[in-house]
């Protein structure tokens, strides 16, 4: 990825707090198609790298439409998102859910990875709504301190969230409500007023594949989500 227009850090400590659960928030004007304007659900981060998915780019083609043999699917209206240009026919889901699950990986709070075709499929014939269960073709991945110079460099702004940030009902409007929120933050924080140069970044703030863990579950469809958004991996 190209580094943000900031070219440090938008806010210190962001690099600190890099961990599963934690929203990235791309910096306006980031140049990377596959990330320009996105939101990005962090799933997993070590020293081996990250992996995320973008939990805002849905796309038009409906999940069921994946899973022809599965009872009941043909009634299914959710769509598949675009959750990053790696590995673009394998599919992931998150799912919303109090319940301890021993075919899933907990990310924070009530999310789970789910990676696995039966897991998915059972998911589907329950009819699982939007609002707790995202389907996603492909996936973001980071090398080893990849995710961390980019952020020094301002590429991404970190937040802490709740699960419904990440089943949020209007995903096309989500990056501008984050990235505002950025910028309120950016710009409330004290270091940055304490000289006109400072200020100019308050005001410019966010205007300006890798190792990852690989569970996929591989199908044709899915490829034609990531091909209609121009992905490539």
């Amino acid at each position: 990825m190209v580094p943000g227009a900031g070219g440090r850090q938008l806010l210190p400590g962001s690099v600190r707090t890099l961990a599963p659960g934690k929203i990235l928030v791309a910096a306006r004007g980031l140049p990377d198609p596959n990330f320009s304007e996105t939101v990005v659900l962090l799933c997993d981060y070590n020293e081996k790298g990250a992996m995320g998915l973008v939990i805002n780019r849905r796309s038009e083609l409906k999940v069921a439409q994946a899973f022809p043999n599965v009872k009941l699917a043909r009634d299914y209206t959710p769509t598949f998102f675009v959750g990053g240009p790696v590995e673009p026919s394998g599919v992931l889901a998150l799912v919303r859910t109090s319940d301890a699950r021993t075919d899933a990986r907990h990310v924070f709070a009530d999310v789970q990875l789910v990676s696995t075709r039966p897991q998915l499929e059972a998911l589907i014939a329950k009819q699982t709504g939007s609002d707790q269960l995202r389907v996603f073709a492909g996936y973001s991945g980071w090398g080893p301190g990849q995710l961390d110079r980019e952020t020094l460099t301002g590429s991404w702004h970190v937040f802490s969230i709740d699960s419904a940030i990440v089943f949020d009902p209007d995903p096309a409007t989500l990056w501008e409500r984050q990235v505002r929120r950025a910028q309120e933050r950016f710009a409330s924080y004290p270091s940055r007023r304490t000289s006109t140069g400072s200020m100019r970044e308050a005001r410019h703030a966010g205007r300006n594949a890798a190792t990852a863990p690989t569970v996929a579950i591989m199908t044709t469809a899915a490829t034609s989500v990531a091909t209609s958004r121009g992905s490539s991996p």
